[in-house]
């Protein structure tokens, strides 16, 4: 692949080894090289200006994805064009820590959440953990407000797909929603 040389030689040139193994042991059963979230996301500034990147790297390992994620939200500015990079990426999230980091980066989401939120419901529906997992920390770091907190928790209380990680990320939101919308929250729960 035309950039995986260029790009896996700047995560080389940046491992820490105390960080993987504090990386491992929170992020288990995970190819990590031991880069940190800071210098991952500059690495994925710096390619920024390459507009064919995911076609051309080699997503082998924790920190080859979070560059391909966080570039993604660097460079994505329409929402037509975040669905296909989500549809291409998402499969690749294999770990909490990725999705978190990734949600984090999706500025555009800010300024067009009417217009993403069609494609999260669909993701709400999805039977992968990640992508699940991604639509949920979506709705606690963009919507968590007064306009969707009711349809938040029905499709949420809904939920089938019951693995730990889908739980740690509705209690979350759950915990979110209590301090944002007290009484609300009370009441949505009583009455569930």
């Amino acid at each position: 692949m035309k950039y995986d040389k260029i790009l896996k030689q700047k995560i080389e040139d940046n491992i820490d080894e105390n960080y993987r193994n504090f990386l491992s042991k929170i992020v288990p059963d995970v190819s990590i090289v031991g880069v940190r979230i800071p210098t991952l996301r500059k690495i994925a500034k710096e390619f920024s200006h390459i507009e064919d990147l995911l076609e051309n790297i080699t997503l082998d390992s924790y920190e080859v994805v979070s560059v391909a994620c966080y570039y993604i939200g660097y460079t994505t500015k329409r929402i037509s064009i975040l669905k296909k990079r989500l549809d291409f990426i998402l499969p690749y999230i294999d770990n909490w820590a990725i999705c978190d980091t990734f949600v984090s980066s999706l500025k555009v989401l800010r300024n067009k959440k009417e217009e993403f939120y069609p494609f999260l419901r669909e993701y709400l529906k999805s039977e992968e953990e990640y992508t699940l997992r991604f639509a949920i920390v979506c709705l606690l770091s963009y919507y968590m407000e007064e306009q969707y907190i009711e349809e938040i928790f029905c499709r949420v209380i809904l939920l089938q797909n019951k693995s730990y990680y889908i739980d740690m990320a509705i209690s979350w939101l759950v915990s979110v929603s209590f301090v944002k919308f007290k009484e609300k929250t009370l009441s949505l729960l009583e009455s569930r």
